[in-house]
């Protein structure tokens, strides 16, 4: 099974979603943060069944909420870049978090 590596700001990307959607409703953040528990844990084993979405990024979609993990697969590691939002302009975020592993 591969080693799993998170970027730096991962957990600050969680911070922020955890907080709007305890902001919207209580215990909300804490459902979010299930549902990406859930899917971390299956990241190890499961990262190479997810299709490249642009460039050596893979996506791997929560259930709940309009998030994904994004991460690159270089073994024998994973490289969870981010936990972004359906919306957000991920390419230009991964471009930028991607050269923290390369550099």
């Amino acid at each position: 099974m591969l080693a799993l590596e998170k970027h730096p700001l991962v957990n600050a990307d969680l911070r922020e979603a955890f907080d709007w959607y305890e902001d919207q409703r209580a215990g909300l953040g804490g459902e979010f943060k299930d549902d990406f528990l859930t899917h971390l844990r299956q990241l190890p084993r499961d990262a190479p069944l997810y299709a490249v979405r642009f460039a050596d990024v893979r996506r791997l979609n929560l259930d709940r909420f309009p998030y994904g993990l994004f991460y690159v697969i270089r073994p024998p590691e994973i490289w969870l870049l981010a936990v972004l939002h359906a919306s957000r302009d991920s390419e230009t975020v991964l471009a930028a978090r991607r050269q923290c592993f390369h550099g």
